[in-house]
């Protein structure tokens, strides 16, 4: 059985390397909030039951209009979209058939979407020996012949952020050259004193930006995301959204999750130090860490073990981690850890200590 090509499947995950998935463990291949959810949805729980059995608003008018209010932008420059993976497809089919670069290893979704409308892909290797960076020479080189770049940022599964110097150096180019830059920017939400390029969106035409709400909010379920780009791609991308995209529950909570500031702040005070903590731990037991800014890391694989008998040996201890047999230039030799509670990181350095053979 094939590994899930996903993080977040255990029972799933289980199953494909022969372990049992009815015992208990720990999920360090999902990224969402280990802090859970802001309390505001469970308190109004009712009140969507009564939104699930009536149509929604088709045009999500209030959630945009909040989105665009959050980012100083206009509403002509959203789109709310069932999950961030919606949006990469409808991104994608308005590139169809052309040239798209994408910034290896990375989330595979990119390249899904890509192929599945035709396009040829073009790969862009991060450099593992200078901590997952990226070439800014080979990307300026390739940038002409691209239609489109894909950039994760903070990137996944690496955690690795990039020079802001760069970044406008790039900006601007792509400017010049017609390349647009679709920029995910999933997990920015954890990264603490993160900036993001939504203040960029009205001087920069080529410039698009992908967020979601799953991640920060830890409502994977709910399926929401959405766009932020100039008015002439946002309207080529509703004419391409399906009616009805956006369930009535999942724009309601959207509207909740945007007052929740001080339950944002709490999680990225926590995540940065919690993360911090945990890769200190990890590398005094010998793990290679990639230089992770959010809520995700990787951490090597020790070499007396196969990329399989790492996975069981986790799974046997109650520990799912995300492999990296589907990201290019990984190949397994990594998995990637989630910043879970602090009681589920002590365990899994319990967990990896006795994997290289420490007491305990």
């Amino acid at each position: 059985m094939a590994l899930p090509t996903h993080g977040a499947n255990p029972a799933i995950f289980l199953e494909a390397i022969g372990q049992n998935a009815e015992r208990s463990f720990i999920d360090f291949s999902v990224n969402t909030n280990p802090l859970g959810a802001p309390n505001i949805i469970n308190e109004n729980w009712d009140e969507l039951r009564e939104i699930a059995f009536s149509y929604p608003d088709p045009d999500v008018k209030k959630l945009t209009g909040l989105i665009a209010t959050y980012h100083k932008l206009t509403s002509n420059e959203v789109l709310v979209t069932n999950g961030a993976a919606e949006a990469f497809f409808l991104l994608a089919s308005i590139f169809s058939n052309e040239k798209v670069g994408i910034l290896q290893p990375t989330f595979i979704e990119y390249e899904q979407a890509s192929l599945a409308h035709g396009c040829e892909i073009i790969h862009i290797s991060l450099e593992e020996t200078d901590n997952w960076n990226w070439n800014m020479s080979e990307i300026k080189q390739k940038l002409p012949i691209l239609k489109v770049i894909w950039i994760c940022h903070p990137n996944n599964p690496t955690g690795r952020m990039y020079d802001i110097n760069e970044w406008e150096e790039l900006i601007d180019l792509a400017h010049r050259e017609k390349t647009y830059l679709v920029v995910d920017e999933a997990f920015i939400d954890f990264v603490k004193g993160a900036f993001s390029f939504d203040r960029w969106i009205q001087k920069y035409p080529y410039l698009i930006i992908v967020r979601s709400m799953t991640k920060m909010f830890n409502i994977a379920g709910v399926r929401l995301g959405y766009v932020l780009a100039h008015q002439g791609i946002i309207t080529k991308l509703m004419q391409k959204q399906p009616p009805w995209s956006v369930n009535g529950m999942a724009q309601q909570i959207g509207r909740w999750c945007l007052s929740e500031a001080e339950f944002v702040n709490k999680t990225v005070e926590y995540i940065d130090t919690e993360r911090k903590r945990v890769t200190n731990e990890l590398q005094k037991l010998g793990f290679t860490i990639s230089q992770s800014a959010t809520n995700y890391y990787l951490c090597s694989i020790p070499e007396s073990y196969t990329s399989a008998g790492w996975l069981s040996f986790l799974a046997q201890e109650g520990i799912v981690a995300r492999h990296t047999e589907n990201f290019l230039g990984l190949n397994g030799r990594y998995v990637r850890l989630a910043v879970k509670t602090q009681a589920e990181n002590d365990q899994l350095i319990s967990v990896l200590k006795k994997g290289v053979g420490l007491s305990c």
